[in-house]
């Protein structure tokens, strides 16, 4: 996955370089498509230059998860 910045430069996204601590989601909403499906927009920084750089991702599926709600080590979750 990459995102091109404005001067030109891509930023590289790889899973191996990126841990969720390092990701703020930003927005989540319906997608545009118009089929009902959820998108999440998250800002992770470029592993190459450090620039904030905004992922966009779909929501594939939706599945049971074995946590506890609400995230005790997770601050103001709900903001």
């Amino acid at each position: 996955m990459t995102d091109e910045h404005q001067d030109g430069h891509e930023h590289p996204l790889e899973a191996e370089y990126l841990s969720p601590t390092d990701a703020t989601v930003v927005e989540i909403a319906e997608d545009e498509s118009g089929e009902g499906s959820i998108r999440v927009d998250l800002i992770v920084p470029c592993p190459t230059c450090s620039e904030p750089v905004r992922a966009i991702a779909q929501v594939e599926a939706a599945v049971d998860a074995d946590i506890d709600l609400p995230i005790e080590d997770v601050e103001d979750l709900y903001d």
